[in-house]
């Protein structure tokens, strides 16, 4: 006879066994190789047609690399009942972490993933601005590194590193020498400043298009070594961001207190009211724009104005108003962008523009 805790922890093991079952025959069905310019990239993808937002998850440490584990895919079943199409990407070269960055000094691994994104957001058809980057630690490098370089709508990022170098010089030294080596090209004494440098120069930016969601814990020495400092310097910039600040010991915590928040803000920006890519199309000598917006609570809250610009310098204007159909007297080849201005409650929210 069993007590009722073994048969608690019995059915717990069978759950987790089922769990795990589930995982591989889910990562079996659909992981790919992207054959990039530089290195082969494995991801998984889940479509969902309907969807026009796409979620990309980079993947931390799996705490084994010293024995040539390969890298795991992170936040699988945080993200399993969010319907929208997602991408998880593996950090790997030769079963060797590179920080999404490249080899021997390089930035090919980043290159061939920043391809890789741009080109299912074109095979899927989803603007830039409902792209989603997200991971912790390791992860959060990547999506910071990945999102400024391609310009990401949305970067979720929990307990990430700025000074890549100076963290990889804390682990042991048989993983600080591996990573180093394979990323630098050697494990010399400057090798954590030359990491340093290479992530602080993409990571200190002067300015920047995407919305930045951060979290951390205040006693994780993650916080006040890599957060602070950029965050204080995105102060400085007048780059605006949001800060999910949590009462936590240890950097390990993360995994606890991330995963929820990484959930919400995923929510949140995928209901919100927000701008589509219009349709423009000529329109005999005219050009015929039709507004599109995704998430509208009511229609009676919602407005949008039109700027055209001309290859000839004019602007034709269309002030606020809620008809979704507009013809401009000008013919399409001779329009350079559109601009729209979304309004909810006589309040702008989204400026968008549009090139032709």
């Amino acid at each position: 006879m069993y007590t009722a805790y073994e048969l608690l922890s019995i059915n717990q093991a069978s759950r987790d066994d089922k769990v795990i079952k589930k995982t591989k025959i889910n990562i079996k069905k659909n992981e790919h190789q992207y054959e990039g310019k530089h290195h082969k990239i494995n991801y998984l993808e889940i479509k969902k047609k309907k969807s026009k937002y796409m979620v990309v998850v980079f993947s931390g440490f799996n705490g084994k690399e010293t024995e040539g584990m390969p890298g795991k895919y992170n936040y699988m079943r945080t993200l399993e009942d969010i319907k929208v199409n997602k991408l998880f990407i593996k950090d790997s070269v030769d079963n060797i972490p590179v920080y999404y960055m490249g080899e021997n000094g390089s930035t090919g691994y980043l290159n061939d993933v920043c391809r890789l994104i741009e080109e299912k957001l074109i095979e899927m058809e989803i603007d830039k601005d409902n792209l989603i980057l997200a991971g912790s630690s390791k992860g959060g490098t990547g999506a910071l590194l990945v999102g400024l370089e391609i310009a990401a709508g949305h970067i979720i990022a929990g307990a990430h590193q700025l000074n890549v170098g100076t963290y990889l010089n804390s682990l042991n030294k048989k993983l600080k020498s591996m990573l180093f080596t394979k990323i630098v090209g050697h494990d010399g004494g400057d090798a954590p400043e030359i990491l340093d440098r290479k992530f602080r120069e993409k990571f200190l930016v002067s300015d920047a298009k995407s919305n930045f969601y951060f979290h951390g814990g205040n006693r994780d020495s993650h916080y006040v070594s890599h957060m602070v400092p950029l965050l204080r310097h995105f102060d400085d910039k007048g780059i605006l961001y949001e800060l999910d600040l949590r009462s936590y010991v240890g950097h390990d915590n993360v995994m606890k207190y991330f995963p929820g928040f990484f959930v919400r803000k995923v929510k949140e920006i995928i209901t919100r009211t927000n701008l589509d890519v219009p349709n423009i199309k000529s329109h005999g000598d005219e050009t015929e724009i039709t507004v599109n917006v995704l998430n509208p609570q009511r229609k009676d809250d919602i407005d949008w104005a039109i700027y055209v610009y001309g290859k000839d310098g004019k602007i034709e204007k269309i002030m606020y108003n809620s008809n979704p159909v507009h013809r401009i007297p000008i013919e399409y080849e001779d329009v350079r962008s559109v601009k729209v201005f979304l309004r909810v409650n006589e309040k702008k929210v989204q400026t968008k523009e549009y090139h032709v």
